[in-house]
Parts: C-alpha cells; sequence; structure tokens
C-alpha cells in the first residue's frame, strides 16, 4: 500500500500523505473513505507532537505575562519582524510563511508561534492561535494556545487555554 501511496499518489512524505488526506485530493484506486480515515488517524497519532505535560502548577507563567508575550507575536508578525519557518505539516510547497519569536522573560524561556495544527486549518484560524510553549529552569515543557473569542457584538478577548481551565483578557 505504501508503494502505492507513493506512486500513484504522488506523495514523497508522511507530511504530503497527511495533506492530500486532509484536503481530500489523494485519489489512489482501492482507498476509499474508511481506509483513509484510518490512515489520517495513524499520520495524526505518529505526526503528532509528545504529550505535553506540567509538573506543578508553580511552572506556569502568570497569565498576564501569557497575554503580552501573545500580545508581542502577533505585532511582530503583522509587522514581518520574525523569522517565518516553513512547517512540515500541511505546507505542500513549503513555503516559509510561520513566524516564529523565542523570547525569556521572568526566567522563562517562550517560543509563540501560529497553530499549524488540522483544526487551525479548518477553521481559518492559522491567523489567530498563538501556540505558546515554555519552560523553566529544566522542569518539563508546558503549552498553552490563545485564541480570540467573540462574546458579543461589542468586543473580543484573548483567551489563555491549557493552564488550568481558561482564563481571558480584554484586547488593549
Amino acid at each position: 500500500m505504501a508503494t502505492r501511496l507513493a506512486e500513484e499518489g504522488q506523495l514523497e512524505s508522511l507530511e504530503d500523505l497527511e495533506h492530500a488526506l486532509h484536503f481530500g485530493n489523494l485519489f489512489v484506486e482501492g482507498l476509499g473513505p474508511r481506509r483513509k480515515q484510518m490512515i489520517a488517524a495513524i499520520l495524526a497519532e505518529r505526526l503528532g507532537r509528545p504529550l505535553i505535560t506540567r509538573s506543578r502548577k508553580a511552572n506556569s507563567p502568570p497569565r498576564a505575562l501569557l497575554l503580552e508575550i501573545d500580545r508581542a507575536y502577533r505585532e511582530r508578525a503583522s509587522s514581518g519582524l520574525l523569522r517565518k519557518i516553513a512547517p512540515r505539516r500541511f505546507n505542500p510547497i513549503a513555503e516559509a510563511w510561520l513566524p516564529v519569536m523565542h523570547v525569556s522573560r521572568e526566567g522563562s524561556d517562550f517560543t509563540a508561534l501560529y497553530s499549524n495544527s488540522k483544526r487551525a486549518h479548518e477553521l481559518n484560524k492559522t491567523g489567530d492561535w498563538v501556540v505558546i510553549h515554555y519552560q523553566r529552569d529544566g522542569a518539563s515543557e508546558g503549552r498553552v494556545t490563545v485564541v480570540t473569542q467573540v462574546l458579543d457584538p461589542v468586543g473580543a478577548h484573548r483567551v489563555v487555554h491549557g493552564l488550568d481551565g481558561v482564563s481571558g483578557a480584554k484586547d488593549g
């Protein structure tokens, strides 16, 4: 099956296969919807990030700091001030489109980038959802996602997902 996928599907990598399955442009004789779903599930597991755990609540940065990093990242990304990388997933032409920011604040190291997840692509949120990875002095790495939540016609809030519960703050 792998040979047929590579030859008939003209795929060179697992990322190419994932993209073709996700965007529905994989046509291989004998590969029906159920088998495509099975392959997609296996790829999601194989290509997904390892499970990130937090060892203690004390290692989590304050929400205000995460929202500050989110704001700085979005400003620098929209101004074109950040280095761009070419993600391997959902990027069949290997375009460098994903801005990345590394910063150290309050004794922690942070990496911020827009989400390149399947769900972010499905909902057209690759320019809104910001994933922030953080680590403090050898402690286990943590990760949060900051998103825009529209609560009413008057305004939107940036909300932090991934800490203990969900917390937000109004855009300023």
